[in-house]
C-alpha cells in the first residue's frame, strides 16, 4: 500500500495559516499596524491566523479528520511561536546577553548592571518587576509591605512549586 505524503487542500491551508503567524507578528511590529504591547501583538497575530484558518476550512469544508488534524497543526504552531516570543520578547537571559553585545567593551558587572537596566539602578528594575505581578494580581502592597494575594498569587505559586518539583527545578 503506497503512501502518499503530499497533503490535503485543507491540511496544505492549515500549513499556510501556521506560516501566517509570523508574518502577521511581523507585519505587527512595524508602523502603519504596529501594536506597541509584545502580549498584545502576539495575541492578536495568533487570533489573525486562526480567523485566516477558520475562513480557509469555510470555504474547504473539509471531513472532520482533516478539520482535527489542521487545528491541531495550528495550535502546534501557536504554541511554539509563543515560546519563541517570550524568549525574544521577555527573555531575561537574552536581555542580559544583549547588553554585552551592545557594549563596545567588556564590562565590570556594575557597568553590566547599568547597561541591562539602560542606566536605571538595580532596585528600579525589581520594583518594575513588581509592577507586572501587581499588574497580573499575584501581589498587593497590604500595610505598607508587598505580600502575596491569597487567591491568585497562591494559586500560581503552588502550582509553580508543583511544576518545578515535578521537573526537577530548584523551588
Amino acid at each position: 500500500m503506497p503512501i502518499d505524503f503530499v497533503p490535503t487542500l485543507a491540511i496544505a491551508l492549515s500549513l499556510v495559516a501556521c506560516a501566517l503567524l509570523p508574518v502577521y507578528l511581523l507585519a505587527l511590529s512595524h508602523k502603519p499596524l504596529a501594536v506597541a504591547a509584545p502580549g498584545r501583538r502576539f495575541v492578536l497575530a495568533a487570533s489573525l491566523a486562526c480567523l485566516s484558518w477558520l475562513v480557509a476550512m469555510i470555504i474547504v469544508v473539509p471531513d472532520w479528520i482533516e478539520l482535527i488534524t489542521g487545528g491541531l497543526l495550528l495550535a502546534t504552531a501557536t504554541l511554539a511561536g509563543f515560546t519563541l516570543w517570550t524568549l525574544i520578547a521577555w527573555g531575561f537571559t537574552l536581555s542580559m546577553l544583549l547588553a554585552l553585545a551592545h557594549a563596545a567593551h567588556a564590562l565590570t558587572p556594575d557597568e553590566w548592571a547599568l547597561a541591562y537596566t539602560r542606566g536605571k539602578p538595580l532596585d528600579m528594575f525589581a520594583r518594575d518587576r513588581l509592577g507586572v505581578l501587581f499588574r497580573l494580581g499575584l501581589a498587593e502592597i497590604h500595610e505598607g509591605e508587598v505580600a502575596m494575594t491569597q487567591g491568585r498569587g497562591r494559586l500560581v505559586a503552588r502550582i509553580s512549586v508543583a511544576l518545578r518539583t515535578l521537573f526537577g527545578l530548584p523551588t
